[in-house]
């Protein structure tokens, strides 16, 4: 009997105190979809889980179907009033009228939101874009790649709603111009990251008045931009933070702004590829003054030769890891051999395929 009842207290004080440790330490390295699942197990698991605050940070219903309507239930359970970071990339089944049903009856569910990820969805609207954000002010990080339909109005409603975002992605927001420019400017000085990448409408003097006022910039993304022309290419110079540098397609850089460029000395990432004006003019001077890089593509660039690459080895040959110099025709010592004498640490020799 006494052996009968030694059991049941070491059951007991397993399921109360080994049990939920158990819990906690394995559910915060499982999928949300896992955890999820989880709760279905039994009602003790599921009190446990509930009972960590922690665990439930993060809503993560990226490509999946149904997800308005999974956004809605999700953000209308009380473990989910905490949420920081919402994932909806490529989420399908997501629509302006579910945020209006977020904003009306969840919006105390949002209220700490520091990352909103609506990359690809592209049934939100700029409405959708105020609807979603209205209730969080203290969000940090906005992505919404690929959107045709957000327009300078859905960056207004953006910069009204949240004031601290320091993380922005508007990468195929081809509608959005010079005037957006203006509001990220004047609205978000301590922007850190910003992805532009074939928002086609923007022009130098967009391009300018945020290079002028952003000066906390660490990334910036131009990729596919061919209308930007030197006198705004050269403002890049004013960036002293900026680390990481996408110009891929810049058709208008010329030595002379890649000259400005090179004044950035703490790049560690820039992108050239088919900046079919370049040559081993420019290339020198980003070599002895970036010599921090680590990622540099010349793909395509005609006008660079062997030149450039002894620049950049008697500057950077302990830094650089990838460098791809694929359709270099000028460039004759390109063999894998030929690289790994001059850069030794090279580990990635093409970026484009």
């Amino acid at each position: 009997m006494a052996a009968v009842e030694t059991e049941a207290e070491t059951m007991e004080v397993w399921n109360r105190e080994t049990v939920p440790t158990v819990m906690k330490i394995v559910s915060t390295r499982l999928p949300q979809r896992d955890l999820i699942s989880l709760l279905l197990v039994s009602p003790s698991i599921l009190r446990n889980l509930i009972s960590h605050p922690s665990l439930w940070l993060v809503l993560d219903f990226h490509e999946m179907n149904n997800a308005g309507d999974r956004l809605v239930a999700a953000l209308s359970l009380s473990r989910y009033q905490n949420v920081k970071h919402i994932n909806l990339e490529f989420a399908r089944d997501i629509e302006d009228k579910h945020l209006e049903i977020v904003k009306s009856k969840c919006g105390h569910s949002v209220k700490n939101i520091e990352v909103l990820n609506l990359n690809g969805c592209q049934k939100i609207s700029d409405v959708g874009i105020d609807l979603i954000t209205y209730n969080s002010p203290i969000l940090k990080v906005f992505s919404i790649y690929w959107n045709v339909r957000v327009s300078d109005l859905g960056i207004r409603n953006l910069v009204k709603n949240c004031k601290l975002v320091i993380d922005l992605n508007l990468s195929g927001c081809k509608n959005v111009t010079d005037e957006s420019s203006k509001l990220i400017a004047e609205s978000y000085p301590g922007l850190q990251h910003l992805n532009l990448t074939r928002c086609i409408k923007l022009t130098d003097k967009g391009l300018q008045m945020i290079l002028a006022k952003c000066s906390s910039l660490q990334s910036l993304n131009l990729y596919a931009l061919s209308s930007f022309t030197d006198i705004a290419y050269k403002k890049i110079s004013l960036l002293i933070h900026l680390q990481f540098l996408d110009l891929c397609g810049a058709q208008n850089l010329s030595d002379d702004g890649l000259s400005c460029i090179a004044k950035c000395k703490n790049l560690t990432s820039l992108n050239l590829t088919w900046c079919v004006r370049i040559t081993d003019q420019g290339v020198l001077t980003v070599a002895q003054g970036c010599r921090s890089l680590e990622f540099l593509s010349l793909f395509g660039i005609i006008g660079v030769t062997d030149k450039s690459l002894e620049a950049l080895s008697s500057f950077c040959s302990n830094t650089i890891t990838t460098l791809d110099v694929n359709g270099c025709i000028g460039i004759k010592r390109r063999s894998r051999d030929e690289l790994l004498q001059l850069f030794p640490k090279l580990k990635c020799f093409k970026v484009h395929s």
